[in-house]
């Protein structure tokens, strides 16, 4: 009787953090049961002894839940791993599964699983998944959040999680040479290897052409794998023999970094290999964390005095009108004289963004911006010029407050000077944004929303902010013109901005075949190499302006 009494109170006792409670063999099969099962799976407790545990769980995490058993397994104790589960009529609940075994009960695992609404979907798991076209690998954001998850879950069972970053050489131009469908087959057999060995069996990454990332387990046999996947490009065509791998792997260790920490962490290495061929001297990610952080305090250090000396410079690369052939307006881009900063300005600008300084930036550039188109004009008229801005920036009433003194103190004229927004960071106030927009709007300047299609955000920000223009990213020009799928969406998305008045511009345009496609598509305006590269003079395209004032000597005004 007083055996009976003192389990009571454990279960009781038990129940004060778990709705439900499982004893499970050495075979992972429910031997005891208590709780809530009934609501959850459909079953009473007295139903589940003999049921394999993984069936509880739902469909896309039985993999990663299987490698958490095992590696609990090997350490003797789980602690706060995140799943969903097999619910009645189709629900998956979220759960948060903790346990341990124990060595008087035959090595038995004791399982405490508790519902919380609160945690993510399952491991990782975005809002929306982006993939990869031929390889259905994840994009990067989709798989840093996963990955950051899935590692945590993994090193909650005792596991040890990698990560392993692939580069193969010469890829590209193997898939250039062969056809569609041989690039379909040989990129589906890498994204397949790599999801087959990561945690979860889908915690892989298509970076780019030639660089692939995977999370996985300490125990798998990465150079057997990358031999695999230079004998398939082998089997696809001879020049396959050219393809070579190879590859750098950093310990998951994250002790004491939160999930968010961590993301960062994967996306800033991945980066870092897809530039450099290497991540450097870390080797876990760890290391990279506390590089990261010391950079940070280096750069922006490095924002603020480029910003107060205005250490940058500024060049015009042309937006042409697709059916003239002719400079509708500019984008001015900006380059760093830093020359850390020279070739790839996109990384100093994200920073700016994410340590919230990047209205100091903005205005230094809209300073010298208007300077020197109001420099331009007064040689000789050209057609209107696009600043970028940061969406943050537009969320700030000071900065907002500062350009609009800004602008009624240099004067310029309306028609000659437009704004692009940035999505490189996402905005939350969407509509603070939009009313601080239709302020300057009103005044006669227009607005483009830059890089359509580039994030998740994209519609919402289509959808929440009254712009003149929308300009669809690169990757959404390429894909429209190789594949009809890509083709049709852009035509739709052009419709749906032609219907609200919206003009588009199509980023990225390199031949005369892709500007065709893309007035095909429905788009007014295409930018890129085909229409002319950045440069510091505008006049080098004036034989291309839309129209030019001459005046009787001859002189374009």
């Amino acid at each position: 009787m007083v055996v009976h009494v003192e389990l009571d109170r454990f279960v009781k006792l038990a129940f004060c953090r778990a709705d439900i409670l499982l004893e499970l063999s050495d075979k992972q099969e429910v031997v005891f049961a208590a709780g809530a099962s009934q609501v959850i799976f459909g079953s009473p407790p007295e139903k589940l002894p003999g049921t394999p545990f993984i069936t509880l769980i739902a469909d896309g995490d039985r993999t990663m839940a299987q490698q958490i058993l095992v590696a609990a397994g090997e350490q003797g104790r789980l602690d706060d791993a995140i799943l969903r589960l097999n619910g009645t009529a189709g629900r998956t609940p979220r759960a948060v599964i903790a346990g341990y075994r124990a060595a008087d009960f035959d090595g038995h695992f004791f399982v405490a699983i508790k519902i919380d609404a609160r945690t993510p979907a399952f491991p990782g798991q975005p809002a929306q998944v982006e993939r990869a076209d031929d390889s259905g690998l994840l994009e990067e954001g989709s798989f840093s959040k996963l990955a950051a998850d899935r590692v945590q879950a993994f090193q909650s069972a005792g596991g040890r999680a990698q990560i392993t970053l692939l580069r193969m050489d010469k890829l590209n131009d193997l898939l250039t040479k062969v056809g569609a469908s041989k690039k379909k087959e040989l990129l589906g057999a890498i994204g397949d290897a790599l999801r087959r060995n990561s945690l979860g069996g889908d915690t892989a990454a298509h970076m780019d052409e030639e660089n692939f990332s995977f999370v996985h387990a300490e125990n798998v046999d990465v150079d057997g794998l990358n031999k695999d996947v230079a004998a398939a490009a082998r089997k696809i065509d001879a020049a396959g023999a050219d393809v070579t791998g190879y590859y750098e792997t950093l310990d998951c260790d994250g002790a004491g970094l939160s999930e968010e920490q961590v993301a960062k962490a994967v996306i800033h290495t991945m980066k870092r290999f897809c530039q450099d061929g290497s991540t450097g001297r870390t080797k876990s990610i760890s290391q990279v964390v506390n590089t990261m952080m010391t950079d940070t305090v280096k750069t922006v250090a490095t924002i603020r005095r480029i910003s107060e000396n205005v250490e940058i410079d500024l060049v015009f690369m042309p937006i042409c009108d697709l059916r003239l052939g002719k400079v509708h307006h500019f984008e001015m881009l900006t380059r760093f004289r830093d020359p850390q900063y020279a070739k790839s300005p996109f990384q100093l600008i994200t920073l700016a963004e994410e340590v919230e300084i990047i209205h100091d930036l903005d205005m230094a550039i809209c300073r010298k911006a208007i300077g020197m188109i109001e420099e331009f004009n007064k040689k000789e008229p050209i057609p209107p010029v696009a600043v970028n801005l940061s969406g943050q920036s537009l969320d700030n009433d000071r900065f907002v407050e500062a350009l609009h003194k800004l602008l009624r103190k240099t004067r310029p004229q309306p028609g000659k000077l437009m704004f692009e927004i940035t999505e490189s960071a996402r905005v939350e106030n969407l509509e603070n944004v939009n009313r601080n927009m239709q302020t300057f709007r009103k005044a006669g300047y227009k607005f483009a929303l830059d890089d359509f299609g580039a994030g998740s955000a994209s519609f919402d920000y289509l959808n929440m902010l009254d712009a003149d223009y929308v300009k669809f990213d690169g990757p959404v020009v390429r894909r429209a013109c190789s594949t009809g799928k890509g083709g049709e969406l852009l035509t739709t998305m052009a419709k749906m901005c032609a219907n609200q008045h919206i003009l588009t511009v199509a980023e990225m345009v390199e031949d005369s075949k892709m500007a065709n496609q893309v007035y095909y598509c429905g788009i007014d305006y295409g930018q890129g190499w085909h229409f002319g590269k950045p440069s510091p003079d505008p006049y080098e395209f004036a034989d291309r302006f839309v129209a030019r004032v001459v005046d009787k000597t001859g002189k374009g005004k």
